[in-house]
């Protein structure tokens, strides 16, 4: 028990690494309207009862927080695998628009005796992506020079909420979409199945393989801010969560934490994953997330 413990404080780093900004309380489930575990499949009707464009419902949400210059919130996420649980917080900043966007990410576990410490950012002195996490088994160090991948595609979002709303639509097909109200507010539940052929490709989930199938977006309906992100399996008819990650408490200004934007070395000797990068982000690749 103890040994799967410690194996899945290191998976969990890796998995809130690729999973980089996606960020929407960890600890629960959709609720509300919809039915946790809501089916995969489905007729037409039912999967967007609200007959909505949901490609051009995700190339807005893209638009829309590709322009948001300062951008904070609180982070609740949660990794459940081999019958063990890691849960933790963190926070997020963004700031900047378009091409000149920056984000930054500092998550840390709430179990001292398996503990993970994870951040990434695009660095405000020039276009790189840095991300470095350690827990007390394993530590590893990467960066991206984001000025060499801008040939794969001129409107890619290269950075914050915008840019993984846009890997998330090129790795799945989001064919389901239905209201979701809890209290007073009003969100729109999206969800999706992983695209044909990605399962075979290089995962930036290594250790989940092909059980990322599905993808969970709970987004505001009124701003398209995306409150909750959560992958899962897909058992027949059943969802089963496997990461999640909640944003809360946001405020419309980049965090006075400014190591959040300019980290300090936790990892030495960061590897130079750019080609990877520009590999998984190119057209036919998806983007795998």
């Amino acid at each position: 028990m103890k040994d799967n413990r410690f194996k899945l404080t290191a998976i969990a780093a890796i998995a809130l690494l690729a999973v980089g900004v996606g960020l929407g309380a960890a600890s629960q489930r959709f609720r509300g309207e919809a039915n946790p575990t809501s089916r995969a499949g489905g007729g037409s009707e039912s999967q967007n009862p609200l007959h909505l464009n949901i490609p051009q419902l995700l190339a807005n949400v893209i638009q829309r927080w590709q322009q948001q210059d300062g951008l904070t919130a609180d982070v609740v996420w949660q990794v459940d695998l081999f019958g063990q649980t890691i849960h933790g917080t963190g926070e997020y900043t963004q700031t900047g628009r378009g091409r000149s966007q920056r984000h930054g990410l500092s998550l840390r576990g709430a179990d001292s005796a398996s503990s993970i410490q994870l951040q990434q950012a695009v660095l405000s002195t020039a276009p790189v992506l840095w991300t470095q996490w350690k827990t007390n088994i394993e530590e590893s160090a990467s960066m991206i020079r984001l000025n060499e991948i801008t040939s794969v595609d001129p409107n890619m979002p290269r950075a914050g909420i915008a840019h993984l709303i846009w890997r998330l639509q090129n790795t799945y097909d989001f064919n389901t979409v239905q209201h979701i109200r809890q209290g007073e507010k009003l969100f729109l539940l999206l969800q999706g199945i992983k695209k044909a052929g990605k399962e075979q490709e290089m995962n930036l989930l290594p250790f989940l393989k092909s059980e990322a199938d599905g993808i969970s977006i709970l987004l505001d309906a009124s701003t398209g801010f995306p409150h909750r992100l959560q992958w899962e399996t897909l058992h027949d008819s059943r969802r089963v969560p496997i990461v999640k990650v909640d944003l809360i408490h946001i405020r419309g200004q980049v965090s006075a934490n400014t190591e959040l934007l300019q980290p300090k070395t936790i990892v030495p000797d960061a590897k130079d994953q750019t080609e990877t990068y520009r590999l998984a982000v190119s057209s036919g690749a998806g983007g795998r997330y």
